[in-house]
């Protein structure tokens, strides 16, 4: 059976029992995220364009991260249904460009911008979805993170569950080398690196 979704690892926990990730397994399951996206990008030249936690199948038990409803908008021909596919359950991971547009399309840039946003779902907890309330008023996680980042803060935001686990006051080293290329992913479009780059920093970081 497979162990579900990363979604129900990382903020649907509740209830269940399913114990947190540990730093290494958040780390070994990004880096599988951006493998197959990178396979999809470059060697199929294919947006997966439905991006989100919940489509990020776990698999066996070293967890293994797998891509699931991929390329949807090209099952489909008639009028507004890219936009339906768009613009269904992302709530949190569509790129603004995609929000903004008129005819929204699926792009590699807006596959960077949602892998960024599922890179901070692993590292806080914390669903994109979520409105965080505090000093700051009320934020969505993208928000929250770059003012917790722009203030010097940026540790404020790792998910606590995780420090607990890893049994020490700091954080590792590698969750703020994550958090820089998460938020290099959800910078406006023409500054986003391609997934090659994700991918290679991703690898680069000790677990």
């Amino acid at each position: 059976m497979s162990p579900g979704s990363l979604a129900s690892h990382i903020y649907e926990r509740s209830g269940r029992k399913i114990s947190p990730l540990s730093w290494s397994q958040r780390l070994k399951i990004a880096v599988d995220i951006a493998r197959g996206i990178n396979y999809l990008h470059h060697e199929k030249a294919l947006p997966h364009g439905n991006l989100k936690s919940t489509n990020i199948l776990l698999d066996g038990p070293d967890l293994n991260g797998r891509l699931s409803d991929y390329g949807l908008h090209l099952l489909m021909t008639h009028a507004g249904t890219t936009e339906q596919i768009l613009s269904a359950g992302v709530l949190g991971y569509q790129a603004p460009e995609l929000v903004s547009g008129k005819k929204p399309r699926p792009s590699y840039k807006a596959d960077i911008y949602a892998f960024g946003v599922i890179l901070l779902e692993i590292l806080t907890g914390k669903s994109a979805s979520d409105i965080i309330t505090g000093n700051m008023g009320a934020v969505d996680l993208t928000d929250w993170v770059r003012l917790l980042a722009t203030e010097g803060r940026g540790a404020e935001c790792f998910d606590l569950s995780l420090l607990v686990i890893e049994g020490g006051q700091e954080p590792p080293k590698g969750m703020e080398d994550m958090l820089s290329i998460a938020l290099r992913c959800i910078r406006p479009v023409s500054e986003r690196p391609n997934i090659k780059t994700v991918y290679d920093d991703l690898t680069s970081i000790p677990a």
